[in-house]
C-alpha cells in the first residue's frame, strides 16, 4: 500500500511496493533501486521527494538532464510547488553530470572534492531543517558513471557515499538501469553495487507481482534463466577455445605444407634447369635419363603432397568418397609395395613382402593402396636404414595388412594422438611430413568399415595393423 506521507497526493501511476520501500527509508539506510523502464523511474523519484516533503525532511536530489524536466512535470501535476520548495532550502534539485564533474580529477573520483562539494549540499540542507531531521538524498551520479562504460567508478563512488552518510544524518537512494549490466562481463561490477548497498530492490517487472508465490515463481525463473546462460557461456568459451586451437593447427598446417612443397619444387626446377646443357653434350654419360628420372620423382612427389591436401576437404566430414570393385589384396599390396622401392632405396629401407596367394574382396583399389602407402611412407621416415615388413593374411571375416618398422617407436600415451589431423608423434623439425598421413588413412579404412591401430613402443619399431572386412559395411 502507498506510504502514509505520500498517500494524499493520489498518484495512479507509482508502484505500490516501490512506494513503501522508498517512501520512509531509515537513517543512514543506502537503498539502490534498478530498473528497465524510465517512466518507472520517475514514480520511484516522485515517491521519494513527495514522502520527504510531507515529512518535512530536506532533500538533495541529483538527476540526469533528460529526467529533471519530466520529474518537475510530474511533481507539479501532484500540486508541489518546487519552486517554493528550493527558495526554501527544503528542496535542492542539481545536474549529475555538472555534480559529478565537480569531484572527478583527471578522469577520477577525488575524496576530498566529493566530501566538499556534496558534503556541503548536506550541511545546508541539515541547516535549514528542523531539528532531528535527516537529509534524503538521491542520486544518479552512479548510473551516469555505468552509462559512461565505468562500472568500476560507479562502485567507488558508493563506497564515497558510505564514508559520507558516516558523517551525516542522511539515507540515500541511487538507481541503476539493468541495461548497464546486460554481459557476463558485468556479472562482478553488479555483484559490488549490490554489495555496496543496505537495501537492493528489483526491477518494476518484479515489484509488480503483488503475491508471495508469484514473487517465488519469478525467482526461480530468474534462476533458471541464469543457470542456462551460464551454461551458454561456458560452452561459447570452450568453442571459442576449439577455434583458436583449430586456427592455430591450421596456421603450423600451412607452415609446414609451405616447407613440405617447396623441398621437391626446389629440387624440381633444378632437374629441369641442368636439362638443356645435359640434352647440349648429347647426354654422353647418360646424366640426361639420370636427371628426368629424378624430375619424374619429385613430380611425384609433388603430386603426394597435393593429394594429401585435396583430402582435407575430402575427408574432413568423415565422408569418404569410395569406388569400390572385387579384387585381389594381394596383388594390389605387392603392386603398391613394388611402386615403394625407389622411396624405400632413399631410406636404405629393404622391404620384406609376405602375402597369401590371393585374397579377394571388395574394395576402393585406389584408397586401400593410398593407406599402405602412407604407411609405407612412415615406416621409411621413422625406421630409415633398418627393414619393413609388409604381411597380407586372410582371417575368416577379413583381410589383414601389417606394416612393421624396425624405427624409433611411439610411446603408449601417443597411440592415438597420432591418427589425428596435423599431429606426430615428433617434432616436425626433426620429421617432415603434414601430419595427414595416418588421420588419412584411418579415415578410408573406416569407410570400409575396417579399423586402423598401432602397436609400438619406444625403441622397438611401430607394427600398423589394417583390417579390412570382405565387403564395405
Amino acid at each position: 500500500m502507498p506510504p502514509a506521507d505520500a498517500a494524499s497526493l493520489g498518484n495512479p501511476h507509482r508502484p505500490q511496493a516501490s512506494e513503501s520501500l522508498v517512501g520512509q527509508p531509515r537513517e543512514h539506510a543506502h537503498t539502490v533501486q534498478f530498473y528497465e523502464d524510465e517512466d518507472f523511474l520517475i514514480d520511484v523519484i516522485d515517491a521519494f521527494i513527495t514522502g520527504g516533503l510531507a515529512r518535512g525532511d530536506p532533500l538533495v536530489i541529483i538527476v540526469q538532464a533528460s529526467h529533471r524536466q519530466k520529474l518537475i512535470a510530474r511533481l507539479m501535476a501532484a500540486g508541489v510547488d518546487t519552486a517554493t520548495a528550493c527558495a526554501a532550502g527544503q528542496l535542492t534539485l542539481l545536474d549529475a553530470r555538472e555534480t559529478l564533474a565537480r569531484f572527478m580529477m583527471d578522469g577520477r573520483l577525488d575524496w576530498e572534492a566529493f566530501r566538499e562539494v556534496v558534503g556541503t549540499l548536506i550541511e545546508r540542507s541539515l541547516a535549514v531543517a528542523r531539528p532531528g531531521a535527516q537529509v534524503r538524498a538521491y542520486g544518479e551520479m552512479v548510473d551516469v558513471l555505468c552509462q559512461d562504460g565505468k562500472p568500476d567508478a560507479a562502485v567507488e563512488l558508493e563506497s564515497m557515499w558510505n564514508d559520507l552518510a558516516v558523517l551525516y544524518p542522511m539515507s540515500l537512494l541511487c538507481t541503476y538501469a539493468i541495461g548497464h549490466f546486460g554481459q557476463a562481463a558485468h556479472s562482478r561490477p553488479f555483484q559490488d553495487v549490490c554489495k555496496a548497498h543496505a537495501r537492493v530492490i528489483p526491477t518494476e517487472s518484479y515489484m509488480r507481482l503483488d503475491e508471495p508465490e508469484d514473487q517465488l515463481r519469478e525467482v526461480s525463473l530468474l534462476q533458471q534463466r541464469a543457470q542456462a546462460l551460464e551454461t551458454e557461456i561456458q560452452q561459447r568459451r570452450e568453442a571459442e577455445q576449439a577455434l583458436r586451437d583449430a586456427l592455430h593447427c591450421r596456421d603450423e598446417f600451412l607452415a609446414l605444407a609451405s616447407h613440405e612443397l617447396k623441398t621437391p619444387l626446389t629440387a624440381l626446377q633444378l632437374q629441369l634447369q641442368s636439362l638443356p646443357s645435359a640434352a647440349a653434350r648429347k647426354d654422353g654419360d647418360g646424366r640426361l635419363m639420370e636427371r628426368l628420372d629424378k624430375a619424374i620423382r619429385h613430380t611425384e612427389r609433388l603430386a603426394t603432397h597435393i593429394d594429401g591436401l585435396l583430402d582435407i576437404s575430402r575427408l574432413g566430414d568423415g565422408q569418404v568418397p569410395l569406388m569400390v570393385e572385387q579384387l585381389d589384396l594381394s596383388r594390389l599390396i605387392r603392386d603398391t609395395v613394388a611402386r615403394a622401392m625407389t622411396t624405400a632405396a632413399e631410406a636404405d629401407c629393404r622391404i620384406h613382402l609376405t602375402a597369401d596367394a590371393s585374397i579377394l574382396g571388395v574394395w576402393d583399389p585406389l584408397r586401400i593402396q593410398q593407406v599402405v602407402g602412407n604407411l609405407l611412407v612412415n615406416a621409411f621416415k621413422y625406421g630409415r636404414g633398418r627393414p619393413v615388413e609388409v604381411r597380407v593374411d586372410a582371417e575368416p571375416d577379413h583381410a589383414r595388412v601389417t606394416v612393421r618398422d624396425y624405427g624409433i617407436g611411439i610411446a603408449p600415451e601417443h597411440h592415438e594422438r597420432i591418427f589425428q589431423r596435423f599431429e606426430r608423434a615428433v617434432p616436425s623439425t626433426a620429421f617432415g611430413g603434414l601430419g595427414l598421413g595416418l588421420w588419412a588413412a584411418r579415415q578410408v579404412v573406416a569407410a570400409h568399415g575396417g579399423t586402423l591401430r598401432v602397436e609400438s613402443e619406444p625403441g622397438k619399431g611401430a607394427t600398423f595393423i589394417v583390417e579390412l572386412p570382405y565387403r564395405p559395411a
